[in-house]
Order: structure tokens, then C-alpha cells, then sequence
């Protein structure tokens, strides 16, 4: 049996597999933009910039050998990332923007600076 299906849902990966004669769909929204209203909630980044670890203006990045890719991401005033012009409250909305799938910001995002992955800045309570 040939299943063809063909689905295009701006800003979402879709996935199809085939389990004997049925067909599974997972629909997954990646790197979702946050609105200009809610941009007024402190981004993820906030503490850090607050801590004097991370400063406004900053160029993190994030490089994959792999595929001989680097990201590079600004950080603002309020603690978001600015990734190719769009706003993201954490680093791992910039990151799944990044990847076009699942990722994690804290550890794929480095600064300009000394290369520290962001990760590692966040301080425990």
C-alpha cells in the first residue's frame, strides 16, 4: 500500500509514519514568535543581565559542526533574544527557531565573548 500525504502548516515540522495499514501524523510547532504585547514580561535572560553576566546589545551563538552552521542572537534590554530579527522570551524559543526542531537554548547558545554556554551563568537560589 502507497500512502502519499502532503501537509505545509506554516511554522510547524509535520511527521508521518506508516504502522501497517495505519497512518500516524504529529504536527509540532516549532520556534513560535512571541506577540509585542508580552514582550513587556521580563525574557528568560532577565536575572543574567540583571547579575551583570550577560549585558544588553550582547551576540550569542551558537555553532553546529556539523552542519557547518553557526546562529547568532542578541540580547535585549528585557532578557529576550533577538534571532533573525524576531523576538524570543528564552533561549530555547530562539534555539527551536535555530533548529527548526527541538532544542535546548540554555546549552546551545554561547556568548560572543568567552564562548561560556548560557547555561552555566544561571544561578542557583
Amino acid at each position: 500500500m502507497s500512502v502519499i500525504i502532503r501537509i505545509n502548516i506554516p511554522g510547524a515540522t509535520v511527521e508521518t509514519r506508516t504502522v501497517g495499514s495505519d497512518v500516524h501524523i504529529e504536527v509540532t510547532q516549532i520556534g513560535e514568535v512571541d506577540s509585542p504585547a508580552t514582550q513587556t514580561t521580563p525574557g528568560g535572560l532577565a536575572p543574567m543581565i540583571k547579575s551583570g553576566d550577560l549585558e544588553a546589545g550582547e551576540t550569542l551563538f551558537w555553532f553546529r559542526p556539523r552542519l557547518g552552521l553557526r546562529h547568532e542572537a542578541t540580547v535585549l534590554p528585557n532578557g529576550w533574544l533577538s534571532f533573525e530579527g524576531k523576538p524570543y522570551r528564552t533561549p530555547s524559543g530562539a534555539a527551536v527557531a535555530a533548529a527548526g526542531s527541538q532544542a535546548d537554548g540554555w546549552t546551545a547558545w554561547r556568548r560572543e565573548r568567552d564562548g561560556m554556554i548560557i547555561g552555566s551563568l544561571r544561578k542557583t537560589r
